[in-house]
This record gives C-alpha cells, structure tokens and sequence, in this order.
C-alpha cells in the first residue's frame, strides 16, 4: 500500500490511499507518526472541493509499489486503528460496496456526510479498550441501516443487532412546521447507550416493541446473539428470547438453516429454545393485548412496520389463528412441546438437504427423550 498523508501537530491525517487491495487496512502509524485522523473525502472518488484544501501544511507520501487510488466502489471493508481520533467530512461518501468497518472507542468526531451512500454496511468490529470514548454511539447515528456489531474487549467479546430505520418528514400545515417522524425500531435501539457505553437492559426491553415491527429474520439474529453473548442478559430477557424462538419454530429454522448455520441450532438447542415452553406471551388473548401495550406506547415508530404488520394486530387476528396459534403464525411452538419442535427441524433440514444438521437434531433429540422411554407397539 502507497499512502498520501499529511503530518499533524499530533499525528498524522491520512489523505489518499494507494494499492490493488478491496480490504483496506489503515495503519497505526506512518513516518514513526501516529495516524490520528483519516481526512475529508480520503476514501471517496469525489473530487475534494476547494475549501478542504490544506493551507500551510505539505502533502507527503509514502514509497511503495504504487497502484490504483482506493476509493469508492472499489472498497469491501476498512480497518482503522486504535489511533485515529476523527473521520473527515465525506470521507467515505459513495463507498456503495462496503460491508464492515472496523474501529475503536478513540474515536471522537465523524465529520458531515463521512458515510453518506454507505448503504452496504451490516457489520461493525468495535474495539472497547477502556478509553470511555462515544465511537460506538456516532458510528450507529451515522448508520441507519440494520447490522451486527461485534464489540471486542481484551477479555472476550459480544455481539448485538441493531435493526434498520427511516426517517420521514411530514408537514404540520397548520403549525407550519416539519414534522420528523421515524420508522422502524432501529432508532430506539440505538439510544440504548448510557454514558456512552451500552444498556444492556435498556436495549433488551425494546424486544418486544421489535415483535410487532421487525420481519422474523431480525427478530431470529437479534435474539440469537443475546443468547450467544450473554452479557448483561437478566433472567428475565433470557426466558423472552428462548420464549419467541420456541413459538417460532419455523420461522427461526428457516433462517438458520438457509445459512447451513449448525453452530446456531446447536447452542439454540442445548440452551432450550426449541423447547417448547413458550408462555402466554405468544398464545392467547393475554398476548394480544400485551402487544397492543407496547405499540400503542411506541409515538413516531407507528408506521415501522411498513405496511407488513399493523401494530397491535398479530398474525392469528388475520388468519384465523391457523396451527397452533403462535404469536407470528409460523404453525408450531406454543404449547407444542420439544419432540413436535425438534421434529419439525428435522423435517426441513431434511427438505433442505442439511445432512449434518439432520444428524445433530436426531441425536439430541434421542437425548431429550432418555434411554428411560420406550415406545410399545401392538400386534
């Protein structure tokens, strides 16, 4: 990698890069300089405008190899070090392909615009080492798109999704203003945060505004990842999520599996969420009305669901309540018990051609029925 920068009082601001790379890797330091800050338009094609331009300081540039300017569509991923302090104005604007970005809790200013057109991204690598800085925050306000953000400490790491969500304006004609509205649970979940590190609790309690606006993909990822990184989880989140995997059968398997994900089914299963054990927050009258609470509660996010569901009305006031009555209609779950769940995997893995997800179903549910019961059958 060929590197354009400038030297800084403090550091130094990368302004251009230079490779054949799609992965870009900023380093940590340039001329024996730390790089602390990544400069407006660096890594966009636009043109810089003339009111960016340095005055009194002297472009420098590394000796490499050389190679095309990296920018734009041409950029898959970034990782920016622990380092780098603030992300210019437009520093990624047009970037249609990236995907993830890796960064620190350094970071303290995201300049106008830095990831305008970034609508690819669906994965943050977030570094917490203990400075107490606000990245984590800035980086989902500029990012309104749903994604997994992996946050990675020096003694483990953890995993949560953050849904996507618009904003609309609408105008108040008679108060003659604008009136900002907006749409999805995106936005709530990302002002889960409190002295800019996150809220466990804050952020477990908007599920179940979630279940009556996010698709059921959503709903199985989020879910997931809290039971698979349980930091900060209460007992009483956990039996919540376990709840709505074991009145979702379906839906969750179909996500899973898609994917061939057999670590998933293997820790959903040994955690007991295709047990079910799913109360009456998923089955009933009681349920209904539950839902009905948190949306008529929800103010601006009323039309999140954009048009899939109407909040306050579940998938068994629209269909009749067809098999089995689970909250979200996928046919199996409340009340139907391991074996019927376990089996209803096993069928679609099967249908699936998942081999080796079959085979592990199989076995644990060998192991869930014990070698104490024996089927008896009459000649």
């Amino acid at each position: 990698m060929e590197w354009e920068y400038m030297e800084l009082s403090e550091g130094v601001r990368v302004l251009r890069a230079f490779g054949e790379t799609e992965c870009l890797e900023v380093p940590e330091e340039i001329g024996g300089l730390p790089v602390t800050e990544v400069g407006p338009y660096a890594f966009s094609t636009a043109e810089l405008p003339r009111r960016f331009w340095m005055d009194g300081g002297k472009k420098r540039r590394t000796v490499a190899a050389g190679g095309d300017v990296m920018a734009g569509g041409r950029l898959l991923s970034v990782r920016l070090p622990s380092s780098v302090r603030v992300i210019g104005d437009y520093a990624f604007y047009g970037c249609g392909k990236l995907k993830e970005i890796a960064f620190a809790d350094a970071l303290e200013r995201i300049g106008s615009g830095a990831f305008m057109g970034c609508s690819g991204v669906d994965r943050l690598e977030f570094l917490e080492t203990g400075t107490g800085g606000r990245g984590l925050y800035q980086m989902l306000s500029e990012l309104r798109y749903a994604m997994e953000v992996v946050i990675r400490r020096r003694d483990g790491e953890t995993a949560l999704v953050t849904p996507e969500y618009y904003e609309s304006s609408v105008e108040n004609i008679p108060a003659r203003i604008l009136e900002l509205h907006f749409q999805g649970t995106g936005y709530r979940y990302r002002q889960c945060f409190r002295d800019g590190t996150i809220d466990y609790r804050a952020y477990d309690g908007l599920f179940g505004l979630a279940e009556s606006q996010e698709p059921d993909e959503v709903l199985a990822r989020l879910a997931y990842d809290r039971l698979r990184y349980p930091e900060g989880l209460s007992e009483g989140a956990r039996k919540v999520y376990l709840e709505w995997f074991s009145a979702n059968v379906r839906a969750a398997g179909k996500y899973f599996l898609e994917r061939d994900d057999l670590p998933a089914i293997r820790l959903l299963c040994e955690v007991g969420a295709f047990d079910g054990t799913a109360g009456e927050r998923h089955g009933g009258r009681g349920s209904d009305e539950r839902r009905r609470v948190v949306a008529d509660g929800a103010g601006d996010f009323y039309m999140a669901s954009m048009g899939e569901h109407v909040l306050g009305e579940t998938e068994p006031e629209r269909d009749g309540g067809a098999e089995g009555g689970s909250g979200r209609g996928d046919g199996f779950g409340h009340g139907a018990g391991p074996e019927v769940s376990l089996d209803v995997l096993i069928e679609m893995a099967g249908r699936m051609g998942r081999a080796e997800i079959v085979g592990y179903l199989m076995d644990y549910r060998h192991r869930k029925r014990g070698s104490g019961r024996r089927k008896s059958f009459e000649l």
